[in-house]
Order: structure tokens, then sequence, then C-alpha cells
């Protein structure tokens, strides 16, 4: 009986710390593909079918939405955990064991199945993404510098301070915008027109790291005397697409699931102040050789939100000083991101912006 309770207890330790993996499902097809494109208002909101004609953007089978039925028998499997889904890429990411993850190309509407670590090697790494290696920034109340800067003043002289823009922010969570006082402004003008957290798959984006809000800060807040953000007047859609308690792939596919949602919603711009590069697991880790643009999925998705008329406005990073990586990470490697470095108050290069590669 000793020997039988050491076995199953052996079992079950084994289970609990198998290492599980990050995969991308794909899916053969999609449901009335012909009759959703020839009535884009089943599929997107009539801003975004605006947006599209306005660029002369073509409605494709990457607008139409996931079979919901093939996603559904895909979180139903046992060992499967769904986490998000893709209609541009027509699949879900999932975590599981290996062999859990293979055993889905037994449904025939799989076409493939890729994993975030090809080699499959279980191997485990804590660090804190958010540790500052810099000095904090200055007081936001020197604003005017910034602004100035980048000639923003000229167009804030004529009126051009957002009205009419819609601009969604990717990030880690946007804590006490509902309550800050300098957001009296941006609430008072409904200028939140929504959001969602893809990491919790609810509304609950008014919480979790600060990061966010202090990005969302830039653009958005106004204390009259004390600091004016860039657009003021425009119109904030908040995603969370960041988890800050870990660093795995399935954060690629928050932030495509949200750049489709801004997509659908007929956002302009998209902001994303992140990177990914390096994984807990890090033989799920992205290479230097990875980051040509088209490889990362974020990097894949925000060159298809590119396509679609966003505008994507991606940070460098903050890796110039790294002795392993001073350079940037995805998504700022694609080919429809605009990527922006940092300078100093003097336009000098701040020595802590990341580079651009080689490849």
């Amino acid at each position: 009986m000793r020997i039988v309770l050491c076995i199953v207890f052996y079992l079950a330790f084994a289970k609990a710390y198998a290492q599980e993996l990050h995969a991308w499902i794909y899916f053969t097809d999609k449901p009335n593909v012909t009759a959703s494109i020839a009535s884009p208002q089943s599929i997107l909101t009539q801003k975004a079918i605006q947006r599209k004609a306005r660029h002369g953007i073509a409605i494709d089978d990457r607008d139409v939405p996931v079979n919901q039925s093939y996603v559904a028998q895909i979180q139903s499997q046992a060992g499967i955990t769904y986490k998000t889904q893709s209609k541009w890429f027509n699949c879900v990411h999932v975590t599981g064991l290996e062999t859990d993850i293979n055993a889905l190309t037994t449904f025939s509407f799989v076409s493939s199945i890729d994993f975030a670590d090809p080699t499959k090697m279980a191997q485990i790494n804590n660090h804190n993404k958010f540790v500052q290696t810099t000095a904090p920034p200055l007081n936001y109340g020197n604003a005017l510098n910034q602004i100035d800067m980048i000639g923003l003043n000229d167009l804030h002289d004529v009126g051009k301070t957002g009205t009419g823009v819609t601009i969604a922010v990717t990030d880690s969570g946007f804590p006490n915008v509902d309550t800050n006082p300098a957001f009296n402004q941006l609430r008072n003008n409904n200028g939140v027109a929504g959001g969602y957290d893809f990491v919790a798959g609810d509304n609950s984006y008014y919480g979790d790291h600060f990061h966010g809000a202090r990005v969302l800060s830039i653009m958005a807040a106004h204390e009259a005397g004390n600091f004016e953000g860039s657009a003021p007047d425009a119109q904030y859609y908040l995603f969370r697409t960041e988890d800050v308690a870990t660093e795995t792939p399935v954060e690629l596919s928050y932030w495509v699931a949200a750049a489709e949602r801004a997509d659908s919603l007929g956002v302009d711009v998209i902001n994303v102040s992140l990177g990914y590069l390096s994984f807990d697991n890090p033989a799920e880790s992205l290479s230097y050789t990875d980051l040509d643009g088209q490889t990362a999925f974020i990097s894949r998705g925000a060159n298809v939100a590119f396509e679609k008329g966003l505008f994507v406005v991606v940070s460098a990073g903050n890796s110039g000083t790294s002795t392993s990586h001073s350079y940037i990470s995805a998504p700022a490697d694609a080919a429809g991101a605009f990527s922006i470095g940092s300078v100093t108050a003097t336009e000098q290069l701040s020595n802590f912006s990341s580079t651009g590669t080689n490849i």
C-alpha cells in the first residue's frame, strides 16, 4: 500500500510541475465569410467601415469572426486552457501539456498548431519586467518642453487637440483613471469610450498595474497651469493586454485580440508602450533573428493592423544600456509599426533608449 501511495504521489507531483506550453491553434475555415463581407455592418461598426473606406482598405475574410463552435470544442478539451482568440489569424491561443495540445489535431477543423517553443524544452526563470533601470522621469508639470519639442503646441494653437480621433491604449492596467483628478476633463467629456481587460477576460481595466495609467496621462491628463496632455480631447479605449505577474507568449495574443477589437470599433491609433523578447520559459523566448518584423505573433498582428488602416505607435523600449540586448523588441520591429525612441529634454538620444536591429 505504501508503494502504491508513493507512485500516486509521484504522478500527481510530476503532473503539477510539468511545463505547460503556449501554442496557437489555427482553424481551417470561418462561417459565412461571403455573406459577412457583403454585409459588413454585421461584423464591424459603422465607424470602422467608414475608416476603411476613407483609406481605400478592403473588408476581407480577416474581418470575419472566428467560428465560436470551434472555440467551444477546444475549450472543452481536458488539459487545455483557452486564453484568447484572433480573427485576423483565425486561431486560438491555448496552454497545456505538449501531448494535450497535440491531441487537438484530431479535430478536422484544426489546420495546424504552432508552439511558442518549437523545441518544447521546459525551463523556468523569474524576473520583474518593470524594474526601473533609469532614474524616474521629471515632474509631469514640465510637459511644455516635450510638447514644444515635437511641435504639438502649434497644433494645439489651431484647435487640434485630438477631437474626432479615437485612440486605443494597450497596456498593463489603468488604476484610478476613473477617480484621479488629473483625468477629470477626460471623464467629464466622456473621453473614455470603453475598454476591456483581455488578461482577466472582463471589464476590470480600471485596476492592475500603474504603467497604463501613466502612459494615458501623457496623452489625456489635464491640470490647468500644471499639465496638458498631447491629445486631451481625443476619445480613448483602454485595453489591458499585459500581465505583469508573468511573462508568457499569451500576452502577444492578448494584444492581437485587442488590436482586432480596436479595428472593429473604428479606432484610428493604437498606442503600444510594451515590448516582448524574453519569456519565463526561455525556450519560448524570441531570438534576435526573430525580430525581422514578420515572425513574432504580435509583430504580425501589428502589420495587419497597419494594413487595416490603423496607425500603430510603438515604444522602442528601454534596453539601450543592456549588455545582453540593447535593441528593440516585438512589436517595434514590425514594418507596420511607427516605433519611437527617447530623447532628453535637450533633444539628445537617451542612453536607455533601445536601438534598431541589423536584420
